[in-house]
């Protein structure tokens, strides 16, 4: 039985070793890929502009030798003048720019040196020692050299002047970048986890039976919560390749009021309460269910679906109800304690399990905003099954004939200049009761359908002539279906296009969890946007590889930063990190950043030790039916 059970051990070591080392060759692939990506990127824009300085200096100057193109630049008024314009291009990303000739030896010389530093004189001879500069002359085509050091991005870039199929001159570029270090620092801590990972399999193998008898007493005390005695976040993030979602629901807990019981009665009373509300958790669910510290007052719960005994449900309302009835005595103070919960029965259906708790955490919500206390259960097949129903799309379509749409604003606030940078436009239905209706209620249930590109067309026209009226900036969420719709479309350019002062107030967020497929489309719209001077902003940033394709691919101005890496950033050093590095990101990217999801004074005096734009959330201003003036913010601090 230890010869088998050994046996076992070691081959499951030896598989995972295999994996993460192909997820580490794999990771090394995807590195140079986004290198050779800004490489193609840097260098087509540097085309462009090179192609229409030649175009001038041939147009203008009627040069058709390498004679002519010396006689023109030999005049110090006509050097200074194209050594202004050839400068613009130093950038942090574009060191050296110069042009050459060869001379009756077919000796290189300089026609012009536009660098800041380091300059080389007129005529001054130039040593080279690459072929490219003779394939150049040779095919009278672009040539790249690919210096040795290729992690820091640094190249040549040869571009001839050519006038009746000869070369006359030779555009000579020297280009660095500072990007891909960005990358690599948050590349390296990854690729240096998976070697140590591997490293740490292959020593596991060598290791005896008493080795690994306390290889896995370890192994629980770092998955285990002191506080709570549960499964904490490092369990879920080590489990989460192996978990068969479709074999549970997943349940978000959160306590209410929590904070409002730290800062009454002390930290200590609220361990007190967080010890024994696990104990309650833990007593409510079954042995084959699993409990996670999430953070702070937060518990995922993955309900096992397999045992019938209980719907999902019952143990979520059996919790909730346990909760209630529980006394809870610290010091000579009772504290009456309560629990949302919010539910999704199906999360197997999600991309992965960070997209299910995205999305439980979002009933959560919902539950505390309908009054706490509460079990919202959200399960994507009773939705599609009622997507035929015309009683809920006539909800929808009833509200836009009444004329029922309406949309809070949410301030977006300037930290640094203590002021409201611009408004977040988000949805609400007003329902024939009077009601307020919030998006989560009825958007599920139209998504993809011919409602929901009315929906939007309505909210578009609602926004646009409210801000017709005033100077202040908006910004209006967009899925990539709305983008590519034809009739959202003539909308947007219709209200936008012979209206300059509301176009440039305009913000188009775009959800970057979207699934995109044809980026080439994708890019034509954002095209089509910023040709009608508004922004585009990424939504919900912060899934993954995937965001630095859009970086690279799609030049948005703003980024906003995903609510599930800012909510528990206060409390969690590796999504501080992530967003720390994102922020650096997308600074070197020309982007200024958005925190959504600021829900917490903490959360925001954590905010201020990065530097971020911009913040968003309910510890600054809930979303209201008119726009808030900088006077009303933090209220509810």
């Amino acid at each position: 039985m230890v010869k088998k059970r050994e046996f076992g051990i070691f081959f499951l070591l030896f598989m995972l070793g295999l994996f993460f080392a192909y997820v580490y060759t794999d990771i090394t692939k995807t590195k140079d890929d986004i290198f050779k990506r800004i490489q193609s990127h840097q260098i087509e824009q540097i085309s462009y502009i090179l192609q229409n300085i030649e175009k001038d200096i041939l147009d203008n100057s009627d040069v058709k030798t390498s004679e002519d193109l010396f006689s023109m630049f030999s005049k110090e008024y006509v050097r200074a003048e194209y050594e202004h314009i050839i400068s613009l291009m130093l950038t942090s990303n574009v060191k050296y720019a110069y042009i050459l000739y060869k001379d009756e030896q077919d000796k290189f010389r300089f026609l012009l040196d536009a660098s800041k530093t380091d300059k080389a004189n007129f005529n001054q001879k130039f040593d080279v020692s690459s072929a490219e500069y003779s394939t150049l002359y040779t095919t009278k085509k672009p040539q790249i050299i690919q210096l040795n050091d290729i992690e820091n991005l640094y190249l040549t870039y040869l571009y001839p002047i050519t006038n009746n199929g000869n070369v006359i001159g030779v555009f000579n570029i020297d280009i660095t970048t500072n990007i891909q270090k960005i990358i690599l620092e948050s590349i390296k801590p990854l690729e240096t986890f998976f070697v140590v990972l591997i490293i740490f399999i292959l020593l596991l193998m060598a290791m005896t039976v008493m080795q690994i008898f306390h290889y896995f007493v370890t192994r629980k005390k770092i998955f285990t919560d002191p506080l709570t005695k549960t499964f904490n976040r490092n369990y879920l993030e080590e489990t989460a390749p192996l978990l068969n979602l479709s074999h549970y629901s997943l349940a978000m807990l959160d306590l209410d009021k929590f904070k409002i019981i730290n800062d009454t009665y002390g930290h200590k009373t609220g361990d007190y309460i967080l010890s024994r509300t696990s104990k309650v958790f833990k007593n409510s669910i079954r042995d084959s269910d699993i409990l996670v510290r999430y953070g702070g007052e937060e518990f995922i719960l993955l309900i096992n679906n397999r045992s019938k005994t209980k719907s999902d449900i019952d143990i979520c309302e059996r919790v909730r109800k346990n909760i209630l009835k529980e006394h809870f005595l610290y010091e000579g103070h009772e504290i009456n304690v309560s629990v949302s919960i919010g539910l999704h029965k199906n999360p197997y259906l999600e991309k992965n399990l960070q997209e299910a708790i995205k999305r439980a955490d979002k009933m959560l919500y919902i539950a505390k905003k309908s009054g706490r206390n509460k079990v919202i259960c959200y399960d994507e097949k009773e939705i599609s099954e009622e997507l035929s129903s015309s009683t809920d799309i006539s909800f929808v379509k009833e509200a836009i004939d009444d004329d029922r749409v309406i949309c809070y604003y949410q301030p977006i606030y300037d930290y640094k200049h203590s002021r409201i940078f611009k408004y977040e436009a988000l949805v609400r239905i007003i329902a024939k009761d009077g009601k307020i209706v919030p998006p989560l209620a009825f958007l599920p249930l139209i998504k993809e359908t011919n409602i929901h590109y009315k929906l939007t067309q309505r909210i578009l026209l609602v926004v646009f002539e409210n801000f017709k009226k005033n100077n202040k900036l908006v910004s209006i969420n967009m899925n990539f279906s709305d983008l590519i719709n034809p009739d959202i479309e003539e909308t947007i350019i219709n209200n936008l296009k012979h209206n300059q002062h509301l176009a440039c107030r305009v913000t188009f967020e775009i959800l970057e969890s979207d699934e995109i497929n044809d980026i080439e489309l994708f890019k034509q719209k954002i095209n089509l946007i910023h040709s009608l001077k508004a922004k585009v902003s990424i939504d919900d940033f912060g899934s993954g590889y995937s965001n630095f394709k859009t970086i690279i691919d799609v030049e948005a101005n703003f980024l906003k930063i995903d609510g599930s890496l800012i909510k528990n950033i206060d409390v969690n050093t590796k999504d501080f990190k992530v967003v720390k590095s994102i922020i650096h990101f997308a600074a070197q990217s020309n982007m200024q950043t958005i925190a959504e999801y600021v829900h917490s004074k903490e959360v925001y005096e954590k905010l201020l030790l990065l530097d971020i734009d911009f913040m968003q959330g309910y510890y600054i201003s809930e979303p209201k039916n008119y726009l808030v003036e900088s006077d009303e913010l933090f209220k509810s601090c």
